[in-house]
């Protein structure tokens, strides 16, 4: 159980890393469901690039 918890919370701290590296939610006034919409939008494509291009 805590590992499962460990792994889910390390991909949320980076997750909000990244979007805090990128300043893009400083703006945002929105309803919680359609911010967690906008954030998948972003970071899916990201994360993609970097497991293509690592480092």
């Amino acid at each position: 159980m805590n590992r499962a918890h460990a792994k889910i919370r390390v991909l949320v701290e980076r997750a909000i890393a990244t979007l805090k590296t990128w300043r893009t939610l400083t703006k945002l006034r929105c309803c919680p469901h359609r911010a967690t919409t906008i954030v998948q939008a972003i970071l899916v494509p990201h994360h993609v690039d970097t497991n293509r291009h690592p480092g």
